[in-house]
Formats: C-alpha cells, structure tokens, sequence
C-alpha cells in the first residue's frame, strides 16, 4: 500500500544542514580526502554540518562543504569524499513529506545511502553510493531532509 504524500518543494541554491531519515543525523565532514559521514553524537558542529547546493545549468547541484576551503563532494570507490577537484553535480530528486533522494549522475541509478543508522557500537557511518530501489520505494536510509539555513539574500536565519 503505498502513502499519499505532500509535496517536497524543488531545492533551490543556498546553505542547507542534510539530514538522513534513517538516523536524524546531519551529515558531516572534518577533512579533506575523508568520507562524509553521519555520527551517533549529536554535537552541534557548526560549518562542518553546513553544504551549499550551487543549482547547475546542465542540472543537479554541486554541493559543497562550509568548513572546509575547496570542500566539494566527490566519489571515490562509491563513497562521498571531500576531494576538492573533482567535484560532482548530484541529482537532488523531491518525494514528498520533505523528503529527497540524492542521485550520483549518469544511468547506473547510484544514490547516497548508509549501511545502517549509526550506533554507539559502530558512531560514524560512511555516506556511499548505491542502487536505487527497483519498485521505487526508497528505504530511509536512502532519504534526506534538506534543512535551509540561508535566505535568498545569503542572509542566515
């Protein structure tokens, strides 16, 4: 039985905190050539849970960390990494309820995913690229929430 759901609004450019579903968590980063990952501790971090999604005109987004200088998001071997050089514009698909998916470009349908919701036995958890579901559900482990922290102007809230 599938739920009727609102609609999620189109993601525009600006300053976001991205939260998985599964978890709550906000994803994060510490250093470049690291993963992004999501954390069991639920400190505020400030900049280094900040992404700006920068619209492209082919389509997608470059996303792009506040902490770190040159801090755009790649893959390397399926896993989001801060890499500086080679970033990649991701597919930011609306579902409903708030709720996005995050598409690697290109046809393999490859979307951020986490293993499993981190946990005091396993604190950091990879964000990594994967299949998609083949019936379209997705699972919330593959959902997102895109927070946004900034107004049209630049101004934050």
């Amino acid at each position: 039985m599938s739920l009727s759901r609102t609609r999620s609004p189109k993601l525009v450019s600006g300053v976001y905190r991205i939260i998985s579903e599964a978890s709550h968590s906000t994803v994060r980063v510490h250093q470049h050539g690291k993963p992004i990952l999501l954390s069991h501790r639920y400190e505020l971090l400030g900049v280094f849970e900040q992404w700006e999604l920068t619209e492209q005109e082919k389509g997608g987004f470059l996303i792009r960390s506040m902490g770190l200088t040159l801090g755009q998001v790649g893959a390397e071997n399926d896993v989001m990494i801060i890499n500086g050089g080679n970033p990649i514009a991701f597919i930011v698909e609306p579902l409903g309820d708030g709720l996005y998916t995050v598409k690697a470009p290109g046809d393999d349908g490859l979307y951020w995913n986490i293993s499993q919701p981190p946990t005091r036995q396993l604190p950091e958890v990879h964000v990594k690229l994967g299949p998609g579901a083949a019936d379209g559900e997705f699972e919330p482990t593959q959902l997102w929430r895109f927070e946004r922290l900034d107004d049209d102007s630049g101004a934050y809230f």
